[in-house]
């Protein structure tokens, strides 16, 4: 388990190391609203790819803790910080998800 935070904190570190010179560079988003515009680009696919993960991120959220108010609260984080609040949600709920992992199934 400690193995797993490791790695998650070290993917968090320099993803928010990659992201600091771009938010130096446009801190109003104007790359960000352009691609937007044009929706014929991989970079608006990727765009758009990365919303679809925010959403299914709310789901999961949801789903595990059955509750619409942090699942909503998650996804605007996740809109906000992208997937490093995915990366700070797992290592929140990292040893609660891992002891539910290993629970056995009581459906059939």
């Amino acid at each position: 388990m400690k193995i797993t935070k490791i790695i998650i904190c070290v993917g968090l570190i320099v993803h928010v190391l990659f992201s600091m010179p771009v938010l130096i560079a446009d801190p109003t988003l104007t790359t960000f609203i352009e691609i937007l515009n044009q929706r014929e680009t991989w970079a608006f696919q990727v765009t758009s790819d990365l919303l679809f993960g925010f959403v299914l991120f709310a789901v999961l959220v949801y789903t595990l803790e059955g509750s619409l108010k942090r699942a909503l609260m998650w996804f605007v984080v996740a809109n906000l910080l992208g997937n490093p609040a995915f990366a700070i949600y797992l290592l929140l709920n990292l040893d609660k998800l891992s002891s539910a992992r290993l629970q056995p199934s009581t459906e059939s």
